[in-house]
């Protein structure tokens, strides 16, 4: 059996509308997601929150929960969770909208992209050919969501799912 430590969070804002750690809480969760089928082939998801065991093939929900306690509005806020070591990023829970985008690191949070690249060389017609191609989802190392504006008192959940390995 496997224990995971929940990733740390990076909560960073613009520097045009800072905003102070006390300006907003955030709370990051990590649940065993259990699927079952009944006769009929129906598929339902059970959420166990917070699991002390979890076993290579689990699927885990990482959840981060932001909530604005500044009493204003808030501007440009990046939310930056890594994917746990041990896991394997496997799908976005929470994708982009009018009001917040979401890009992906495959260097450890070095560079962000809506879909991360890697090089990689082949020969072709006897040739070495170079050249770049999307990095498999499972690569994935850092899920970042970068927020346009947070209302006050709004709460707003992001969430991506991994795969215990």
């Amino acid at each position: 059996m496997n224990r995971l430590l929940i990733p740390f969070l990076l909560l960073t804002a613009a520097a045009a509308q800072p905003a102070a750690p006390q300006n907003v809480t955030f709370t990051l969760t990590q649940d065993l997601v259990k699927r079952s089928v009944d006769g009929s082939g129906q598929t339902t998801e059970t959420i166990i929150d917070a699991p002390k065991t979890v076993l290579p093939g689990d699927i885990l929900r990482e959840e981060v929960t932001l909530r604005n306690v500044s009493g204003r509005r808030l501007g440009e806020l990046s939310v930056n969770v890594p994917v746990p070591r041990g896991t394997e990023f496997s799908v976005l829970t929470t994708p982009a909208t009018d009001r917040w985008t979401v890009t992906f690191s495959a260097d450890s949070g070095k560079t962000f992209s809506a879909q991360p690249r890697r090089t990689v060389t082949t020969t072709e017609n006897g040739q070495r050919v170079t050249r770049q191609v999307p990095a498999p989802t499972s690569s994935y190392t850092n899920v970042r969501w970068t927020i346009s504006r947070l209302n006050p008192d709004e709460t707003l959940k992001f969430s991506f799912r991994v795969k215990v390995k």
